[in-house]
């Protein structure tokens, strides 16, 4: 009782500094008395606990204060606790505002500290990647300036919208990862202009800038998609783009900036390796040749081949040529796809297509910390309790315009007829749920017009009104027999009937998870029985009103909108980011080529996801961040905040690839040579980023929030197969098929350098025939000269390949006037 009463007197201390914010205190002793009719609703079934309890009132603007008196709370529980011998008692605090403050003091704690252990990881890889200590300084300072300019913005708009505590953890991964890509996009670039300083800088602006700025666009314009959602989604939409905006605004003015002050911090001197280097890294024995024997003497040729002699090497380079070539441009995909079409499958059968909406799950617990011990007290208040004090979210019932009309002229709910339309308003969610799980009985409700339930019909017992009357307002009731009964049905009354007797309350408690399917389900029955019951009632009582309401019903109606709508944002978003990349490259058929490398995967994305978090398959690892969560599944709000990230990420790095694959076929390279440069020029910095990007929300999986594990590993899983699968694969054989397709309805060049095999020989002898018909019609002068120029190329090609016949395979070489 002296712990009840030091830990009530911090509350009434609360109450006094913040008038109207504690509506009641209740505990254990004030239902101990002998002028107490009934059993003592404060004390568990097993008789081992008692309770304190207060309601109060928290709106927005004093969240702050309510969070500081759980602080306060908490403190003097640990205190209390402190001084416990290990038999004695135990004390413990829960509720709504407790777990939002847990879930909040979690992941400010959690997020940065698995931010900073997992950091290394990607700082490796970007050391590795520029190979240079100093451009290595120069890509970390700008994360700083980052961070500070788009948490500073936020602030500003946290003055005007709700932005969610979630919003500010993915900026804060958003900044590490967009810093460290874009300082990796620069500095590789800024590599290839030298080691002078402008030129570097031009470099950076103009070349590396383009892909930044192109790169920043989609992630925005896919974020923006989340505008068309309800609230707090617009809020992190917002986040979101500032942070990027703000990634992408200091990589073009204060790396450039920061480079003309500090040149040291510019890239090394670095020499171009040799044609033998090329050879003898394992470049095609077809590439010498044609370098020195066809082009020599043509600065133009000499330029263009030398920019592209750094990626004929390497891994990707000859994967390029592989996939490429056909059947394997057909083969491998469609490998790919019936390997993965499982995951499709799965995903497939959490979507309504009929409907065109998600089915997604939900559940509070999802949200809750598994280390708070809050949660676990909540669950046991819930399983050792009466329904009436042991529930933190109950359904309210409001009935309205029922019964006689009192002196303001409203319908007066103080009466029998009102008392009786209730009673058989509750007997009729009882025999509306009976039979299912969820069924409800007496014990599950509070209100003024009943209580307890009658033997034989297993209804509720109704009151009289009258009786009810006299005992919260006769003198002697309230005075000297039923002093304690008084007082609380006075309170009672007061909380469940408005002040002028026109609407009266109905407390529903459900034993079950407010945010649970189960608890969804009992939602939908309640409505419709509510619904029938109204009709019945009104045939007696013309204007009577049954309303509810409470927080599960509301985020049922919230997931039911934004699961109708995310589709329609998402459809919305792809056609103008592939709208606007047909017009930007100039391509109208290149969006239905991508189409199939972005949507598809993923699908395979939430397949994957949903056969770990709602099948269980890596249960099995005993590891909670790849485990299921009760029946769960994946959480309602994981699919609103990746979905458009990942389709932008998707987007992002196919176009930095295809734009190479442009850039080489617009300088005369074949359709395949044009795409295996592109796959070698890009290979190793995308796989590098994506690296970067996976590694930076692998820290999501440490933490202890289920919902936070889940976004992580969809995060992470769909950019580990976007970069090593469909960028490095897919992408590189879908261009390769009917190439030409990849930029109608513009014009390439003619082919100048060709070294893959594209077609069969007949094809070749048919050029041959063209262009000696061609070849009549010219002048003899220049005919000859022409037969002179091609004679002297071959003699150099013939020399080089009859040099190196042991490495020569199958292959093309065609020859064209520079």
């Amino acid at each position: 009782k002296g712990f009840v009463q030091q830990l009530t007197d911090v509350v009434k201390r609360f109450e006094t500094e913040n008038p109207g914010m504690i509506v009641q205190i209740h505990s254990y002793f004030e239902f101990a008395g002998h002028h107490q009719l009934g059993e003592n609703p404060m004390i568990s079934t097993d008789q081992q606990a008692i309770l304190l309890q207060w309601i109060w009132r928290v709106p927005p603007s004093s969240k702050v204060k309510a969070e500081a008196l759980c602080d306060e709370i908490n403190k003097e529980i640990a205190l209390l606790n402190a001084y416990q011998d290990p038999e004695g008692l135990e004390i413990s605090a829960t509720g709504i505002v407790f777990l939002d403050h847990a879930m909040k003091e979690t992941i400010i704690e959690e997020i940065p500290v698995h931010e900073i252990s997992t950091i290394w990881l990607p700082f490796l890889i970007l050391a590795a990647a520029l190979k240079s200590g100093r451009m290595l300084l120069l890509a970390l300072l700008p994360m700083p300036i980052e961070i500070m300019v788009a948490f500073g913005a936020m602030y500003f708009v946290s003055l005007k919208t709700t932005v969610v505590l979630f919003a500010l953890m993915m900026m804060l991964m958003l900044c590490t990862s967009l810093s460290f890509d874009y300082s990796l996009f620069t500095q590789l670039v800024m590599r290839q202009a030298g080691e002078d300083v402008e030129p570097a800088i031009l470099t950076v602006i103009s070349q590396s800038g383009r892909v930044v700025v192109v790169s920043g666009c989609v992630l925005m314009i896919a974020w923006a998609a989340m505008l068309g959602l309800p609230s707090p989604f617009n809020g992190f939409c917002v986040a979101a783009c500032s942070m990027i905006l703000a990634c992408v605004l200091v990589q073009l003015t204060f790396v450039p900036s920061l480079l003309a002050m500090m040149p040291f911090l510019g890239a090394p001197k670095v020499e171009k390796p040799s044609v033998n280097n090329f050879e003898q890294d394992g470049v095609d024995s077809m590439e010498a040749p044609l370098k020195d024997g066809l082009v020599n003497g043509n600065s133009h040729i000499d330029e263009v081949f030398d920019k592209a002699r750094p990626h004929m090497t390497g891994p990707y380079f000859h994967l390029g040529g592989i996939i490429t070539r056909t059947p394997w441009n057909v083969i491998v995909p469609l490998v790919i796809y019936l390997v993965m079409a499982p995951l499709t499958n799965r995903m497939g059968k959490n979507f309504d297509l009929q409907q065109f909406k998600f089915k997604m799950g939900h559940s509070f617990e999802l949200t809750v910390p598994r280390t708070a011990s809050e949660w676990k007290t909540l669950l046991a208040i819930q399983r050792d309790f009466p329904s009436s004090v042991g529930i933190l979210m109950p359904m309210m019932i409001m009935m309205t315009g029922a019964g006689t009309t009192n002196a303001t002229g409203s319908m007066s709910v103080a009466n029998q007829d009102a008392f009786d339309a209730n009673c058989q308003m509750a007997n009729a969610l009882i025999i509306a749920t009976r039979g299912r799980p969820y069924a409800l009985d007496a014990d599950h409700f509070v209100s003024a017009t009943f209580h307890g339930e009658e033997e034989s019909t297993k209804l509720v017992d109704c009151n009289k009104y009258w009786e009810i009357n006299m005992v919260r307002t006769n003198y002697l009731s309230q005075h000297l027999f039923l002093t304690h009964t008084s007082a609380h049905l006075q309170e009672l009354w007061n909380q469940l009937v408005s002040e002028h007797s026109h609407a009266m309350l109905t407390f529903l408690f459900p034993t079950m998870d407010p945010f649970s399917p189960q608890a969804f389900e009992l939602f939908k029955t309640v409505r419709e029985a509510l619904n029938q019951e109204t009709i019945i009632l009104r045939q007696r009582h013309p204007g009577i009103e049954f309303l509810t309401f409470s927080p599960g019903s509301v985020l049922m109606d919230l997931i039911d909108v934004t699961s109708g709508q995310l589709p329609i944002c998402f459809v919305t978003c792809a056609f103008v980011c592939l709208t606007l990349i047909a017009l930007w490259f100039g391509s109208a058929l290149i969006p239905f080529k991508l189409l199939l490398t972005v949507i598809v995967p993923i699908t395979w994305t939430y397949g994957a996801g949903l056969y770990v978090y709602e099948d269980g398959w890596l249960d099995w690892l005993n590891y909670p961040g790849l485990s299921t969560t009760a029946d769960a599944g994946i959480d309602w709000t994981v699919p609103m905040f990746t979905l458009t990230f990942m389709m932008g990420l998707a987007l992002d790095y196919e176009i930095f690839l295809f734009e190479r694959v442009r850039e080489f076929r617009e300088e005369g390279f074949g359709d395949r040579e044009a795409i295996q440069l592109g796959l070698a020029a890009t290979g190793g910095t995308i796989s590098s980023a994506g690296l970067i990007m996976a590694l930076t929300f692998i820290a999501q999986l440490l933490g202890s929030i289920p919902v936070t594990n889940q976004m992580g590993f969809i995060l992470v899983f769909s950019i580990v197969v976007d970069t090593f699968v469909v960028r490095s694969i897919l992408v590189p054989a879908m261009l390769s098929i009917v190439p030409w397709t990849n930029y109608w309805p513009s014009k390439m060049p003619d082919i100048k350098y060709e070294w893959l095999k594209t077609r069969p020989r007949q094809d070749i002898h048919d050029d041959e025939d063209e262009d000696e018909d061609e070849d009549e019609d010219e002048d003899e002068d220049e005919k000859n000269s022409r037969t002179k120029w091609y004679e002297l190329a071959l003699r150099r090609c013939v020399g080089h390949v009859s040099t190196r016949a042991d490495r020569v395979g199958p292959s093309r070489l065609k020859l064209s006037a520079a």
